[in-house]
């Protein structure tokens, strides 16, 4: 054990999952320790955390929420104390969304150490397993492991939990990336820490480097910040180069143990970074130095410092560099995993689209096999009149209206979902631009109408628009029935939901400002304040068997993102619905 050391408390039901972190990054000053999982119910003591601390603790950071909440003020005697209260005690293994959406659809959240003893905690709750099953499921709809993968008898166990509460299980492979990245910024931060400290501490012996010591934790302030990688490098160049003055400063890049060179390196030089002995060894001149840049067990970089300013003083100039080098390799790690971390995000993104599409494509889809069933059994019928010579002429002519007007719908469902994957191929395969053209907003507005078909009676439901037929709009035409599809559909699968008759008004005109102005509104249920908080927020539904929850998502990106627009939503329970979006000029050419 180093004699300055991080020690992390957290709770038992977190712990193996904090350990494995440390482990994995190979932190051999930091410790962890586990205090009982009680949530509060006695909150923890400070005497019992003192029992726990390792004796050359320099640093406590705590982990927790509700056992945390009444522990007060350290005593004095304590080491530094870090507290990181924690929204959801979850928040450490998996992100904010992917907790939070699990708890507000229902889920009983457990992790692979809760479970590992999980009759044991059933118990510590007050309960035998066979009286659990009526507890469980009067407040929860789903169990939700996040698996860490740490634990093989995992899947095993949460199975064995499943039979006795009776309800549905559901596992979430997190891994350990997630509660690396939480402990990683709280070590840089507590390094970074050290590294001032040590740096003020030199400062106090060494008055006449005051100016050059400020001006290298000015930099690592700045690398602490850095978010890539070629950043991260410039800002340990910068700092290098501050710090020593050297008349040459070489680094060479070093990931998966492939050799990345930013510049070209003198071959003597890149002799000596290549058969580097340790962590540091001296230039060929004896002028300067290198060093090696790691993070854990991964080398990261090697840089060369040639004929140093003054070299009487190369050997505290070494000791200042081997100080700030495990800032760097943490630095340039913590770039490295926020890049992969956007790379995770993009195949997130990429994902919600294939979803949107799908989304977008299954009302199309669904008048489309609705119209040809209703055609499919009328031709059946007719057949056998006819067969039976039961035919009459009225029968013919309702089966010629019927065929009429079913492949019609067929028809221009079909282009619908055609011009969908249209605009998904060159969104998603080219990556262009979609292309624009002018059109009549009016016109694709009731072709929409038109389509939606039996979806949209007008017997129970009329369907008012007040837009100029003349109303003409340089835009992409899917965009706008992709909006309107979405709206109507909301209003029939939610706002009509246990009404005979329902009225929509749809008016549009541009305001003075040349602005495209729509306006929606209609005279159903309304929409609880909850709920209007979150409907542009993705895979929000208050009826999951009716949708996905995408379709005012996006709506939303759609009006914001691709139009540069705004649109905002108006409603409370019995007042119906109203939104406005409204379209910069740019967006939709004058008539």
């Amino acid at each position: 054990m180093t004699a300055s050391t991080l020690c992390i408390l957290g709770c038992h039901n977190f712990q193996p999952e904090v350990a494995a972190a440390i482990a994995a990054e190979g932190w051999s000053d930091v410790v962890s320790a586990e205090f009982p999982a009680r949530c509060g119910r006695p909150p923890v003591t400070w005497d019992e955390l003192r029992a726990l601390l390792p004796a050359a603790c320099s640093q406590v950071v705590l982990l927790g929420r509700a056992c945390l909440n009444r522990l007060g003020m350290p005593p004095v005697d304590f080491p530094p104390v870090r507290i990181e209260p924690q929204d959801q005690c979850f928040h450490m293994v998996a992100g904010r969304q992917m907790v939070d959406e699990a708890i507000s659809a229902g889920g009983y959240l457990i992790t692979p150490a809760w479970l590992a003893d999980w009759r044991g905690q059933l118990r510590t709750m007050g309960f035998e397993p066979a009286q659990a099953s009526g507890f469980f499921q009067d407040f929860a709809s789903e169990l939700v492991l996040f698996d860490t993968g740490l634990d093989p008898h995992t899947p095993a166990r949460l199975a064995e939990l499943q039979a006795v509460v009776n309800l549905p299980a559901r596992r979430i492979a997190v891994g350990l990336d997630y509660i690396r990245l939480v402990l990683g910024r709280l070590v840089l931060d507590w390094r970074l820490e050290q590294v001032r400290r040590s740096a003020r501490e030199q400062n106090r012996r060494h008055v006449a480097e005051l100016a050059d010591y400020v001006a290298a934790m000015d930099l690592l302030t700045r690398l602490a910040k850095t978010q890539t990688e070629p950043d991260t490098i410039n800002t340990i160049e910068e700092l290098f180069r501050m710090l020593f003055a050297p008349a040459a400063l070489h680094y060479l890049r070093l990931e998966n143990d492939a050799e990345i060179p930013a510049s070209p390196i003198p071959d003597a030089i890149l002799g000596a970074l290549r058969t580097l002995p340790g962590e540091y060894a001296w230039t060929p001149d004896g002028q300067g130095f290198v060093l090696r840049i790691s993070h854990g067990d991964e080398k990261l970089g090697l840089i060369a410092v040639e004929q140093l300013a003054f070299p009487e003083y190369r050997q505290r100039y070494l000791n200042m560099a081997l100080t700030v080098t495990g800032i760097c390799g943490l630095a340039i790690a913590n770039a490295r995993n926020r890049r992969r971390l956007l790379e995770a995000e993009k195949m997130a993104s990429l994902s919600i689209l294939v979803a949107g599409v799908a989304h977008e494509i299954n009302t199309p889809l669904g008048v489309g096999l609705a119209a040809a069933s209703t055609l499919q059994e009328q031709s059946a019928r007719l057949a056998d009149n006819f067969a039976a010579r039961r035919m009459t002429q009225s029968e013919l002519t309702h089966h010629l209206a019927v065929e009429a007007t079913s492949t019609a719908l067929i028809h221009q469902n079909l282009e619908r979902i055609g011009q969908l994957l249209t605009a998904f191929r060159q969104v998603a395969v080219e990556g262009k631009v979609l292309d624009t053209h002018a059109f009549r907003l009016r016109a694709t507005l009731e072709d929409v109408i038109r389509s939606l078909g039996e979806h949209l009676p007008a017997q129970h439901v009329a369907v008012h628009i007040d837009c100029a037929p003349e109303l003409e709009i340089d835009c992409v035409p899917g965009d706008w029935a992709s909006i309107f599809i979405n709206l109507i559909g909301n209003s029939l699968k939610h706002g009509f939901k246990g009404q005979e008759h329902g009225r929509i008004d749809i008016r549009i005109a541009r305001n003075d400002k040349n602005r495209l102005c729509v306006d929606y509104r209609d005279n159903g249920t309304g929409i609880r304040p909850e709920v209007l908080a979150r409907i542009f927020d993705p895979f929000f539904t208050t009826d999951l068997q009716q949708g996905m929850g995408l379709g005012m998502h996006l709506v939303y990106n759609l009006v914001t993102h691709r139009m540069g627009g705004t649109i905002r939503c108006e409603s409370a329970p019995g007042a119906g619905v109203h939104f406005h979006i409204e379209v910069p000029p740019g967006k939709a050419a004058p008539d």
